[in-house]
């Protein structure tokens, strides 16, 4: 057995360099303590005095230095913790910045509150007078019927931290309180835990290593199941309640309004894959069990991809020059963003013992972009860095606006990175026409990007709003019936040729999306504009790819549908997700004649 490395035996040119943000931890806690008296600074200068447009001006300015300096505290508190999960000396630094939030979050309520109350027309005066803060004054507006008397809102700011506790909870569990015990394959014995099983071993063309190894996962998964549905729960009735005071109608409207997008929009997302999608991802996952001389497939089988030759490990630097390649077409600014990316090390590549599963990209207003990986070398996994680094150029684009009208809506977010992995495939698909390699290439497309946007993270989000739907509905919810719906959610997605065993309702224990609201149907949502938009880029280059950049760069000044339309996708209907489909049935398609 080879056991994973401890954090500290990594090469740091494989890790991020967090001195980016401060050069020492001496300089972190000075900035800590900057933030504090520049907080009192600003409550003793503003609080019960932002009663004309020339006061608000000095206050936002002020408030924007306050947002910058609060967002690199915490990238400093927590990126380092993300990657090394059992070092109590990262603990205790961000656990000094998570008390210093709990003190100081209270005492800048009054912005929101005291600009909340002002008149519409006044609001709107202050927009006509700095556009730069029309997303954060029109939010005001928007809030109206929502809000609550002032000391109502304070109350729910000092409660702010608490709401917070079961995803930390959540992460306790899963990363210090689970253990996963070796399990036999082949005659031979493996290490598991959360990133051998969800980088590798999920992937894995060897059906007895994947399988045993999902064995192993689940079997420790249920041991915890009441545990995390306990902080599920909890999760969703905070939310619950919340939408009550504000006057929605249900939770989901209430998360949806967060994010500035109708009920029709989510609900066709959801219904439409289930109906449409499904048919050809069944056709495909088939193909899957053909090449793999399957008899049957389970739910340990559904994230395979087509047996190839091409499924050789790339190395880092390789991925660096094959990235750059085949995302030339957004211009030679993108290119170098990608270039600093990789040689700033902003990217963290390392495998190790305590670090987070899965990817992210965090971005900071005045930095980096950094992005958490868990490198295998494989195909999957440069789809992933692709995915992640059209986060990091939306983001460094979108740096134009101002810290308060920076962030779009979630509906919006993903389709940047989305649409860098289609461009990221129909480059090499284009290059390489041996039918051996289109045939593994297209597979990696349908199981690392389709799958995983579109299936994946779409059964999660037919999962939470049968959750929300029954919390709301006063329904009795465990961890059983949480892995009932699961699975039910499965099986309809993937009718009767699959089977999908009792493990399968566990999968939702996996996803720490379920803690930041309605995220994961925007993974769809996403793909669908970047499908769209990966398309036009390809085709008429000259004319789309700076309407596409500047459409990065206006952030939260337009919401997610007008983003999206700035571009040329109106997803105020359902053909820009039917092309999507379309376009997945294509790719289906074109596997069945390869591999005849």
């Amino acid at each position: 057995m080879q056991a994973m490395p401890k954090r500290q035996d990594i090469d740091p040119q494989l890790t991020w360099d967090t001195s980016l943000i401060f050069k020492t931890v001496d300089d972190y806690k000075a900035a800590l303590a900057d933030y504090d008296q520049l907080v009192g600074k600003f409550e003793d200068s503003y609080k019960g005095k932002l009663t004309d447009a020339k006061t608000i001006t000095a206050a936002l300015s002020a408030y924007e230095e306050l947002v910058i300096l609060r967002d690199k505290l915490s990238h400093y508190a927590f990126l380092p913790l993300e990657v090394d999960r059992l070092n109590t000396d990262l603990a205790s630094l961000s656990n000094d910045f998570d008390l210093l939030v709990e003190a100081t979050t209270p005492r800048l309520a009054f912005l929101d509150i005291e600009l909340g109350a002002l008149d519409i027309e006044n609001l709107q005066d202050l927009i006509a007078e700095h556009p730069q803060w029309t997303a954060y004054l029109q939010r005001l507006i928007d809030q109206k019927p929502h809000r609550l008397p002032a000391l109502q809102e304070e109350l729910l700011a000092s409660l702010s931290p608490v709401f917070n506790q079961p995803y930390n909870a959540y992460n306790t569990t899963k990363f210090e309180d689970m253990t996963f015990a070796p399990f036999t394959a082949n005659g031979k014995s493996y290490e598991n835990s959360y990133v051998y099983f969800e980088n590798d071993y999920e992937f894995s063309h060897d059906t007895e290593l994947r399988r045993q190894s999902a064995e192993s996962f689940y079997a420790t998964l249920k041991q915890y199941k009441n545990t995390a549905a306990n902080s599920l729960l909890a999760q969703m009735k905070n939310e619950q309640i919340q939408a009550k005071l504000r006057g929605f109608s249900s939770t989901i409207d209430y998360l949806l309004f967060q994010q500035n997008v109708s009920r029709d929009l989510f609900d066709r997302q959801i219904d439409l894959i289930m109906t449409e999608l499904a048919p050809h991802m069944r056709r495909y996952l088939k193909l899957v069990a053909q090449a793999h001389g399957l008899d049957k497939l389970t739910h340990a089988d559904l994230k395979i991809s087509m047996p190839s030759t091409f499924n050789q490990r790339i190395s880092p630097e390789e991925s660096k020059a094959l990235l750059l390649d085949c995302l030339s077409v957004l211009g030679a600014d993108y290119q170098k963003m990608i270039e600093e990316a990789f040689d700033d090390r902003w990217i963290d590549f390392a495998q190790n013992e305590g670090k987070s599963t899965g990817g992210f990209c965090a971005t900071l207003y005045s930095g980096p972009s950094y992005i958490l990986l868990s490198w295998t070398g494989l195909m999957n996994e440069v789809l992933v860095l692709a995915h992640e680094l059209g986060h990091a150029g939306h983001f460094q684009l979108a740096k134009k606006q101002s810290v308060l009208s920076y962030e779009p809506s979630l509906y919006f977010i993903e389709a940047p990175s989305t649409a860098n992995e289609v461009l990221t495939c129909n480059s090499l698909l284009k290059n390489n026409p041996d039918p051996k390699f289109q045939t593994y290439l297209i597979s990696e497309l349908l199981s690392r990007t389709y799958f995983h946007n579109m299936v994946t993270h779409l059964l999660e989000a037919a999962f939470q709003r049968e959750v929300y739907t029954r919390l709301d509905n006063n329904e009795y919810l465990n961890g059983d019936i949480l892995c009932q719906i699961k699975r039910e959610v499965i099986q309809e997605f993937w009718g009767p040729d699959f089977e999908i065993g009792e493990d399968a309702g566990l999968i939702w224990m996996r996803q720490p999306h379920y803690y930041i609201g309605l995220y994961s149907y925007t993974y769809s949502a996403g793909l669908t504009i970047g499908t769209v938009m990966a398309k036009q880029l390809e085709d008429n280059p000259q004319e789309v790819v700076g309407k596409w950049l500047e459409t990065l760069s206006l952030g939260a000044s337009l919401s997610a549908q007008d983003l999206a339309k700035h571009a040329g996708v109106d997803v105020t209907t359902d053909q820009p997700l039917k092309e999507t489909i379309a376009y997945v049935a294509s790719l289906v398609d074109q596997l069945e004649e390869l591999v005849q």
